[in-house]
C-alpha cells in the first residue's frame, strides 16, 4: 500500500469536512438525473461487472467506429483529445492477448473548470476518459465515470459544479451513440475522497516537477503518455486556476494482466498525476490510491500487479517530489 505524506495537518479536517459533502453528494445524486443532452433514466443503475459511479452504453459492434465518433465528440464539443491508449496493442505487446479495448482520454476545458475551481484534486479525474471494449460475443460496451463520481472523490459536495462536466459529457454520449438513452451514472457504493488521493510535497513549481515525473516515469517499466495544462485558459472567462497539470503514466506488464482478469479496470489505466500549487503557494503531486481503483474494479488490493502498480506509482511521486533520488 502506498504511503499518504502530508505536510500540513490542515489537509485531514478539509478531508473530513468533503467527506460529509460527498455523502450528501451520493445520496442526492441516487435520486437525480441530468437535463443535460438526452434522455435520462431518473434512477440509478449497475449492470454486470459496471463499476460505481460510471455510465456505460451499448455502442453495437463497431469499436473503432466508436473511438472515432467520440474523439468527433469531444473535438465538436470545443475540447481536445489528449490520447488514445489502445489496450489491447499494449497488453499484446507484454505478451497477454485480450478483447478490442481502447481508452480515449479527453474533454471541453470549460466543462472542467468549475470542478477544478473548487478543489485542484479534480484533476487526477480529468480529463474526461472513455473506454470501448469488446465483449466476448462481439458487442461493444462504452464506459465513462460520472460526473457525481469525479466530484465525490475530489470532496466536492457543490452539486451545480459539476453540471458543466455533466452536459459535456452527454453530448460526447449521444454523438457516440446516436439515440441512445444517457443514464445516471451507477450508484456511488463506497465512493468519498477519504483515502482516494494519495499525496507528496514536492520542492520545485508545476513546470519543473512535471518535467522530473515525465523523466522518471520513461524509465522502465513505466513510460509517459500524455501531459495536460489543466489550467490554461482558465482565466477566460472567470477566475484563473491555480497551476495545475496531469501526467498519464503507463506500465503495461503490470496492466495486462488486470485488464485480462477485470477489463473495465481499463477506464482507471493508464495512471495519472495531478501536480497543482495549492492555496497555501505549495506544489502538490497526487495520485489516486491504486488499491482503491483496484477494488472499484473487483481486483483485490494484494493482486501482485496492484502492489507492483502501487510501489511504482509511490516511487514516481517520491521522485518527483524530490524526496529520493
Amino acid at each position: 500500500m502506498s504511503v499518504l505524506v502530508r505536510a500540513h495537518p490542515t489537509r485531514r479536517s478539509d478531508t473530513i469536512r468533503t467527506w460529509g459533502a460527498a455523502m450528501t453528494l451520493a445520496v442526492v445524486a441516487a435520486a437525480c438525473g441530468n437535463p443535460g443532452n438526452g434522455e435520462v433514466e431518473l434512477e440509478p443503475h449497475s449492470a454486470p461487472g459496471q463499476p460505481p459511479g460510471t455510465i456505460l452504453l451499448a455502442a453495437g459492434t463497431d469499436v473503432a467506429g466508436t473511438v472515432q465518433r467520440v474523439q468527433g465528440a469531444i473535438t465538436a464539443d470545443g475540447g481536445s483529445v489528449t490520447t488514445v491508449v489502445d489496450h489491447t496493442a499494449s497488453a499484446r505487446e507484454a505478451g497477454t492477448t485480450i478483447p478490442a479495448s481502447t481508452l480515449v482520454i479527453g474533454g471541453s476545458p470549460a466543462g472542467q473548470w468549475p470542478l477544478l475551481r473548487i478543489d485542484q484534486r479534480a484533476g487526477a479525474e480529468l480529463p474526461q476518459r472513455y473506454l470501448m471494449r469488446q465483449a466476448a460475443d462481439g458487442s461493444v460496451s462504452l464506459t465513462v465515470d460520472s460526473a457525481d463520481y469525479i466530484a465525490a472523490v475530489s470532496g466536492i459536495g457543490d452539486l451545480a459544479a459539476r453540471d458543466a462536466l455533466q452536459s459535456s459529457t452527454a453530448a460526447v454520449l449521444t454523438a457516440a451513440v446516436p439515440g441512445a438513452r444517457i443514464p445516471v451514472g451507477s450508484p456511488l457504493v463506497g465512493v468519498t475522497p477519504s483515502g482516494h488521493l494519495v499525496t507528496v510535497y514536492g520542492s520545485l513549481d508545476v513546470p519543473a516537477t512535471v518535467e522530473r515525473l515525465r523523466r522518471e516515469a520513461d524509465r522502465s517499466p513505466t513510460r509517459s503518455l500524455a501531459v495536460v495544462d489543466l489550467a490554461a485558459g482558465s482565466a477566460t472567462p472567470g477566475p484563473p486556476i491555480r497551476p495545475t497539470s496531469v501526467v498519464f503514466v503507463s506500465n503495461p506488464a503490470a496492466e495486462a494482466p488486470l485488464l485480462a482478469a477485470a477489463p473495465s479496470i481499463g477506464l482507471d489505466l493508464p495512471l495519472r498525476f495531478v501536480v497543482w500549487v495549492d492555496e497555501q503557494n505549495l506544489t502538490q503531486i497526487g495520485y489516486p490510491d491504486v488499491a482503491r481503483l483496484a477494488a472499484r474494479h473487483g481486483v483485490a488490493a494484494d493482486n501482485p500487479n496492484v502492489v507492483r502498480m502501487a510501489a511504482d506509482s509511490d516511487r514516481l511521486a517520491r521522485l518527483a517530489a524530490g524526496l529520493i533520488e
